[in-house]
C-alpha cells in the first residue's frame, strides 16, 4: 500500500475512534445530567441548584455531542468547518458551565457572583473571538482556556473554607486531569494523541461530576 493511502487509513482510523470517545461523552453526560437533577429534587434542592446543574449538563453535551461530529465529518468540509466552529466554543461553554455549580452553589457570597460572572464574560469574550473577529482556531482564543480553567485560584481559600476536602480533591483533581490532557493535544506527532486528549477530557469530566453529586446536590 502507498505510503500516502497508509497515512489516509491512519488518519481515519484516528478520527473514528476520536468520534467514539466523545459520543460515549455524550452519552455519560446524558445520563449524568438526569441524575443530579434527580438527587437534587430527592434532596429538596433550590432553585439555583437546578439552574447550575442544567447549564453544567447542557453545555458538557453540547461539547461532547459537538466534538464527536466534527470528527466523525473530517472528510465533508462544509459539515466540518462549521461543526468545528461549534466544536471550539463549546469549550468555553463548558468551562464556564462546570464553574456554574461551584461559583452559585459550592462558593460564598459575594465570591460566588464574581466568579460567576467573570467566567461567563470571559465565555462569550471568547467566543466572538472564536465566530466573529478571529474565526476559527487561533492561539489567542486558545489562550483563554487555561487561565478560565484555574480562575478558582482567586476564590481558592473561600471555597476551602466552606467545602468538604473531598470536594476539593475532586475539583483539583479534574482540573489537573483537563490541563495534563493538554500535552497530548499539543503532542500532534504521537499516534493517536488526540484520542488520549479525549480521553483525559472524559476523567475530568468524570471527576467534576463527582465532585457535584456527592457534595453538592
Amino acid at each position: 500500500m502507498p505510503e500516502k493511502n497508509k497515512t489516509i487509513n491512519k488518519h481515519l482510523i484516528e478520527e473514528k475512534f476520536n468520534s467514539i470517545t466523545h459520543s460515549i461523552g455524550a452519552g455519560m453526560s446524558i445520563a449524568g445530567l438526569i441524575f443530579l437533577i434527580v438527587l437534587t429534587r430527592m434532596n429538596s434542592g433550590g432553585v439555583l441548584r437546578y439552574v447550575s446543574f442544567s447549564l453544567y449538563g447542557a453545555f458538557q453535551i453540547m461539547l461532547y455531542l459537538s466534538s464527536s461530529l466534527t470528527h466523525l465529518f473530517t472528510d465533508y468540509p462544509k459539515i466540518h468547518a462549521p461543526l468545528r466552529v461549534v466544536d471550539q466554543a463549546s469549550v468555553y461553554l463548558l468551562i464556564a458551565g462546570t464553574y456554574t455549580p461551584i461559583s452559585l452553589i459550592a462558593l460564598p457570597d459575594p465570591w460566588g457572583w464574581w466568579v460567576f460572572g467573570i467566567i461567563w464574560g470571559i465565555a462569550f469574550a471568547g467566543i466572538l473571538m472564536k465566530t466573529v473577529f478571529l474565526r476559527g482556531r487561533n492561539i489567542a482564543s486558545d489562550l483563554l482556556y487555561l487561565p478560565m480553567g484555574w480562575l478558582i485560584i482567586v476564590a481558592f481559600k473561600p471555597l476551602r473554607e466552606v467545602s468538604p476536602p473531598g470536594f476539593i480533591m475532586w475539583t483539583i483533581l479534574g482540573g489537573g486531569l483537563y490541563t495534563g490532557g493538554i500535552v497530548f493535544y499539543l503532542w500532534k506527532k504521537l499516534p493517536f494523541s488526540h484520542v488520549l486528549w479525549h480521553l483525559f477530557v472524559l476523567a475530568g469530566g468524570i471527576s467534576f461530576f463527582l465532585g457535584f453529586a456527592f457534595y453538592l446536590t
